[in-house]
């Protein structure tokens, strides 16, 4: 008799230790998957910008001591971009298409989608040409 309590009290502390264990794997992956769902929940704020060939455009009330971050979309010779402490300057140089990410101030992750128009199509391609015909 004396046995068989002893090999029970095993068993029942080997399936103690089992069903603890399953609840502290159970409790972390519980956390990660919250903590995935609150990233995906903040959505960056787009905010559309559209300007024409030659103007400029002033991102004011960004935090300062932060850098933004550029994706060309479309043409990459579009837009010139200058950093300065708290704003960010933007002049269109042709037509096409950037995503500027940036923290404002305030600690609000923003998209600017900045388009620049121009009134006449995009300058030709530095493709040589031919030469001209000799004059006799």
């Amino acid at each position: 008799m004396r046995i068989e309590s002893t090999n029970m009290k095993a068993a029942r502390r080997r399936l103690l230790v089992s069903a603890l264990m399953m609840l502290v794997l159970i409790a972390s992956n519980a956390a990660s998957v919250l903590a995935a769902q609150s990233k995906a929940k903040t959505k960056r704020r787009v905010i559309p910008v559209t300007i024409t060939k030659g103007q400029n455009y002033t991102i004011s009330g960004v935090k300062a001591g932060t850098s933004p971050s550029s994706k060309v979309v479309k043409n990459p010779n579009a837009l010139v971009m200058q950093n300065a402490p708290g704003r960010i300057e933007l002049v269109g140089a042709d037509s096409g298409t950037w995503k500027i990410n940036a923290t404002l101030a305030t600690g609000e992750k923003v998209t600017y989608q900045v388009t620049v128009k121009a009134i006449t199509p995009p300058q030709g391609t530095l493709q040589p040409t031919t030469a001209p015909t000799a004059i006799p």
